[in-house]
């Protein structure tokens, strides 16, 4: 009995350890969880491609290649070049060589005994048509040391800007520039025009001084130069004057915008305001300078005022207009409607410009030291 039990036992075992037909099943069950395992096990290495994406966009660094545009664009030195643009300056340059000056000998240039420049083109002979009598009568009323050359901005007979007509020259210099006597002559007025009228009304020169002088006009009438605005006035009613004497200082009294001396020429009455002539055709122009001096007419003969009128040399370019109105008395020998002084001797070309159009164009020469007469009829 107890060998069977030992017999049987070791049966059991026995079969135990023998593979059965159904155990294959349940082994190939449970190895599919570890399968499961491993693959989740295995979708952590993809972590490792999102890891190499953010990788490959650190090379924004390849983004900087585009600051290979902003090299292209760093040529902003080419903008620098807006220094070219100071080149005008250069324009300034060739504006400064106003008739303020007489001009000088370029290097090598001929000049004559003064070291006036001696032109290298041909002055035509002398034209009757272009010269009336001159009557060149007075110096310069500023010294050597002050600016002797009338103003351009408003000269005898302009109504620039809507000023009032003008019926004098203007010579700008500083406060206390001594002011010369134009002639020979005697005082005739010195003093304020507070009380005495010269003017359109009283206190509208200030402080002036009036010379009777010792020549007549063509038609006889008695000439004086008139000095207004001034800061103090030197001389007394009565006073013989000569040519060069110190009458006084400019100033800005009266009606003035500035310090400056406004000098007029009177023919016949001293007092009257309507009574004035240009006296750019009174004093005489610098030498181997020029003065033109003519009238501009329409088609039909008839004066015009306020007229455009260019003259252009090959050195410089100058610029005027006739006589604002009917207002300003033409000269009583040459019967004028505009003026234009201090033109160095050249050839010159004249042209009257409206809406664009050229109404008359001519070339001319003024001659040194007279007035050179033009006839303007427009188109």
């Amino acid at each position: 009995m107890r060998r069977k039990s030992v017999y049987l036992i070791l049966l059991f075992a026995l079969a135990a350890c023998q593979p059965s037909a159904d155990v294959p099943e349940a082994v190939a069950v449970t190895p599919t969880v570890p399968t499961v395992v491993a693959e989740v096990a295995t979708m952590v290495p993809t972590a490792n491609p999102i890891a190499s994406r953010t990788a490959t966009l650190p090379p924004t660094a390849t983004y900087t290649p585009t600051s290979t545009d902003t090299p292209t664009l760093t040529p902003t030195p080419t903008l620098t070049p807006s220094v070219t643009f100071t080149p005008s300056l250069t324009f300034t340059a060739t504006l400064s060589p106003t008739p303020r000056t007489i001009p000088s000998a370029t290097p090598g240039a001929a000049v004559d005994e003064n070291g006036t420049p001696i032109p290298t083109w041909t002055a035509p002979p002398p034209e009757p048509a272009t010269e009336i009598d001159d009557h060149y009568h007075f110096s310069r009323p500023i010294g050597e040391n002050g600016v002797n050359y009338i103003a351009r901005t408003y000269p005898y007979g302009s109504g620039a800007g809507g000023l009032q007509t003008h019926l004098g020259v203007d010579l700008e210099n500083p406060s206390g520039t001594p002011i010369l006597a134009v002639g020979d002559g005697v005082v005739y007025y010195a003093g304020e025009d507070t009380s005495t009228q010269f003017g359109p009304s009283t206190s509208y020169y200030g402080n002036l001084v009036v010379i009777q002088h010792s020549v007549n006009a063509s038609n006889g009438q008695p000439v004086f130069s008139l000095y207004g605005h001034m800061q103090r006035v030197d001389v007394q009613t009565g006073q013989a004057v000569k040519r060069g004497d110190k009458i006084g200082i400019v100033g800005g009294t009266g009606v003035a915008f500035g310090p400056h001396l406004h000098l007029e020429i009177r023919v016949g009455d001293p007092h009257s305001y309507q009574d004035t002539r240009n006296p750019e055709l009174w004093i005489f122009p610098y030498r181997t300078f020029g003065t033109l001096v003519g009238r501009v007419t329409d088609a039909n003969g008839t004066v015009l005022y306020d007229a455009p009128i260019q003259v252009k040399s090959a050195d410089i370019a100058r610029y005027t207009y006739t006589y604002a109105d009917d207002l300003v008395n033409p000269d009583d020998t040459f019967g004028e409607n505009f003026t234009l002084g201090d033109l160095p001797a050249n050839y010159y070309e004249v042209s009257v410009t409206e809406g664009g159009r050229v109404r008359f164009r001519k070339t001319i020469y003024i001659y040194p030291d007279r007035s050179t007469w033009i006839d303007i009829q427009l188109k």
